[in-house]
């Protein structure tokens, strides 16, 4: 087992300015950087002014099933250069505690509520094939007892007419007809 939630995951921070941005040089001022820690800073410096975009990219590590869900925070800070000291940022021990608790509770619940669907859908699927030979068995049926008296009456038919030919075979043989 390993104790860093960040070994099952890659994170990947991109900072790159808009398109209407006058920060966009040429694909300068791009900054897209892989976290490897819990926590750290992420440095970044662009040459003019707009609007940038963060987007924050979490991928699994290929051969796992299902992606592992990943907390990420983080703060924006503009300062007047790389030089300047940053203000300090302190982590709320509390808050985090709580997150990764309700992180695993939720990863439960999740877990939990995938093996129930499974479930429904292998029942679902049971049903539906209890269904099919149902519908299947009632089509025979009512095929059957569309012809079935049909038969029944032909076969009647032909006792009367085969009786009848043997009764006035009998009494000819004893002219009696």
């Amino acid at each position: 087992k390993m104790d860093n939630p960040l070994s099952q995951t890659k994170v990947q921070f991109r900072i790159t300015p808009t398109d209407d941005s006058d920060m966009n040089q040429d694909g300068r001022n791009v900054l897209v950087q892989e976290v490897k820690e819990i926590q750290g800073k992420l440095r970044y410096q662009g040459r003019g002014e707009g609007e940038l975009n963060i987007c924050v990219k979490i991928a699994e590590i290929p051969g796992k099933k299902y992606m592992k869900p990943a907390l990420v925070a983080f703060r924006v800070a503009e300062t007047g250069g790389l030089d300047e000291p940053e203000e300090e940022f302190h982590i709320d021990k509390k808050g985090q505690e709580a997150a990764k608790t309700h992180l695993s509770d939720m990863e439960r619940i999740l877990g939990k509520m995938i093996k129930d669907a499974s479930l429904l859908l292998k029942n679902a699927d049971m049903i539906k094939n209890e269904e099919s030979e149902f519908h299947k068995q009632s089509l025979e049926m009512n095929a059957a007892s569309r012809w079935w008296p049909m038969l029944h009456v032909l076969v009647l038919l032909a006792t009367g007419f085969t009786q009848a030919n043997h009764v006035i075979k009998f009494f000819k043989s004893r002219h009696i007809i």
